[in-house]
């Protein structure tokens, strides 16, 4: 059956397993107990054949292999222990990293929605700057209505100097209309007093 793709052998799993292997637990102590038993009766016996001690020294050599097992064992434990550790520092400075990063994003995130707001903002300005009339137009206008104003002032004065004339001649009017009047009345005052002494005389 397919193993599970959570569940990856690596090679580093099959070594281990393979030094595992009989190389622990009960399977030593029982080759010790065999090898002092054949030992005993090899020293006992003075004719133990060679096949015994060949089989003692067999015996001696699977223990040391099963220790040296047991070392490697070992030291493949603490290999992967600090490469966990590294690893798991590694992921530490990864979040670091990444908590950076993502503080970095919202910082820019936040700059990017203030130059949206402005950008709005400025839209908005715009938008009512435009409604009026440009600087051109309106020194334009100031002219022309100074232009104007000018004219008007010039009116005015036209006016009022024309006002002043007619006022200058109004009065000598006046003061001829009363000169003629003195002389009416001067002259129907004589003309009575004539008449007055010619009565007297004729009488």
């Amino acid at each position: 059956s397919a193993m599970p793709s959570s569940e990856i052998v690596t090679e580093d799993d099959i070594v281990r397993k393979r030094l595992l292997t009989d190389g622990e637990g009960c399977g030593d102590e029982k080759r010790v107990s065999n090898l002092i038993r054949m030992f005993v009766k090899w020293v006992k016996d003075p004719e133990a054949d060679d096949i015994t001690f060949q089989k003692m020294i067999a015996i001696i050599a699977s223990c040391e292999m099963s220790v040296d097992k047991l070392a490697m064992v070992k030291k493949m434990n603490e290999l992967e222990a600090k490469n966990y550790a590294k690893l798991h520092d590694e992921i530490e400075k990864e979040i670091a990293e990444g908590k950076v990063r993502i503080e970095g994003y919202q910082k820019q995130l936040a700059q990017a929605k203030q130059i949206k707001s402005n950008k709005q903002q400025y839209n908005s300005i715009s938008k009512v700057i435009k409604k009026y009339p440009s600087r051109d137009e309106t020194t334009a206008t100031i002219s022309q209505i100074e232009e104007e104003i000018k004219v008007l002032k010039e009116k005015k004065t036209t006016l009022e100097e024309r006002v002043t004339k007619q006022k200058r001649q109004f009065e000598v009017l006046v003061y001829s209309i009363q000169q003629l009047q003195c002389e009416l009345s001067d002259n129907q005052t004589g003309t009575s007093a004539g008449e007055e002494g010619k009565m007297d005389v004729d009488g």
